[in-house]
């Protein structure tokens, strides 16, 4: 005979894993924008076209705004506005 007990962890872990599959399926969008954000700052780095620093303001600036937001920091930075 199973015990309550681990019925009720059987239970719990499945909803647990259930949120946690919900919470990053929603999350995938901003960290592939984010990502590719940062590579683009990183290619335009390496080329020298303009200096943009790559930490954490930036990919979240990249992660929300998408190509609006790699535009805006690339337009901060050309101007001379630090992030």
């Amino acid at each position: 005979m199973v015990a309550i007990g681990t019925i009720i962890a059987l239970a719990v872990s499945v909803i647990a894993a259930v949120i946690l599959f919900k919470v990053l399926k929603s999350l995938m969008p901003l960290i592939y924008n984010g990502l590719i954000g940062i590579a683009a700052f990183w290619i335009l780095n390496l080329l020298g076209i303009t200096h943009v620093s790559i930490d954490i303001w930036t990919f979240l600036i990249a992660a929300i705004g998408g190509v609006f937001g790699v535009a805006a920091v690339i337009i901060l930075s050309v101007l001379g506005v630090p992030l």
